[in-house]
């Protein structure tokens, strides 16, 4: 998704991940400070101008019209109709929302809805098109109210103000959409949120040992949905890089990183780092066996250059399969980088 959208969606949405980062976890991103008001002092959504339908630009029209910062993108997500004009509700329909809503702050809100209106309009049939601006007009006014109810919940990492806060804002979608957009919209999210919410009770709770916070971990990771799987894992080896080199710079010892490992990422993928260890340390032997023999060749003066080179190609030949030694000499020039 666009940086921008991204933006937008980190300072109107209440998810935990946002109020809470783990020890050495990722920088809270840039956000633009006039978006929040925007929606705040926004007139409802019917009552912005817009151009009558005669004269309605084309979508490629609207999208050359977005403020600098979108060149080079193109609209996050697409808006459907169905065989009867009907809009199909679907995630990507907030995602289209969020797009064009981005530009908040570059420009008046008032703007950025106008422009998002005409391409609704562009977009869709009739019913559609209405059903769709409808829903605009339900999500603007959702973000208004999630503002309010930010203000009126402690900013604390404690657990107990996470899950109130987590709760509030599912009661006030469930209160502003039906049933089949709360879960279009936000099911996915309000998933990633949960897992955030139990991955840190889970590392919190004294009396679980390691092991046993991996198991939990086990299982929470196995209750994501597919879609969301991939993006965790990545998030969580991101913070499990950073951790393991502060634990490695305060000289950490493995069972600490065993530890470590389990408490974030969980049993399963700790079993296959520790596979992964001694893989990357049988190379690294062999590699060193390799070198030593090498430069023993290389200084024969026995030998002329075309006979070491052969017992050089049987040496790797000996020591490596034919897929290590394609990667042979990259290896070996990162450790001579290594060694000065």
């Amino acid at each position: 998704m666009k940086k921008l959208a991204a933006l937008l969606l980190l300072i109107v949405t209440v998810g935990v991940a946002i109020h809470w980062r783990e020890p050495s976890g990722p920088v809270q991103p840039r956000t633009h400070t006039t978006i929040a008001p925007a929606f705040a002092t926004a007139p409802p959504v019917d009552q912005m101008p817009v151009r009558p339908a005669a004269v309605q630009p084309s979508p490629t029209e609207t999208i050359r019209r977005l403020p600098p910062s979108f060149a080079g993108t193109q609209v996050d997500g697409r808006l459907r109709a169905d065989s009867l004009g009907r809009l199909i509700i679907e995630r990507d329909v907030r995602r289209v929302f969020d797009y064009f809503l981005a530009s908040i702050g570059e420009e008046p809100i008032e703007a950025s809805v106008t422009r998002l209106r005409r391409y609704i309009e562009a977009q869709l049939p009739q019913p559609g098109a209405d059903q769709a601006l409808r829903l605009l007009g339900q999500y603007l006014d959702y973000k208004r109210q999630l503002l309010v109810l930010e203000e009126q919940h402690a900013q604390r990492a404690d657990l107990d103000t996470m899950r109130e806060r987590l709760r509030a804002a599912r009661h006030l979608r469930a209160g502003t959409f039906d049933e089949e957009t709360h879960e279009a919209f936000f099911a996915l999210e309000e998933a990633a949120d949960s897992f955030t919410l139990g991955r840190l009770a889970i590392r919190r709770t004294p009396t679980l040992n390691a092991a046993a916070k991996g198991a939990a971990i086990d299982r929470l990771q196995d209750s994501l949905p597919p879609e969301l799987r991939d993006g965790m894992v990545i998030q969580l080896q991101s913070q499990l890089r950073e951790q393991t080199q502060v634990l490695q710079s305060s000289g950490g010892s493995p069972t600490d990183l065993r530890q470590l490992r389990q408490q974030l990422v969980g049993n399963a993928a700790t079993a296959r780092l520790e596979r992964l260890d001694l893989k990357r340390q049988e190379w690294q032997k062999r590699l060193a066996v390799y070198r030593q023999e090498k430069k023993r060749i290389e200084s024969s003066r026995g030998l002329g250059d075309a006979d070491k080179r052969a017992a050089i190609a049987r040496l790797a030949a000996e020591h490596f399969e034919e897929n290590e030694r394609r990667r042979l000499d990259a290896a070996e020039q990162r450790l001579i980088m290594k060694n000065g």
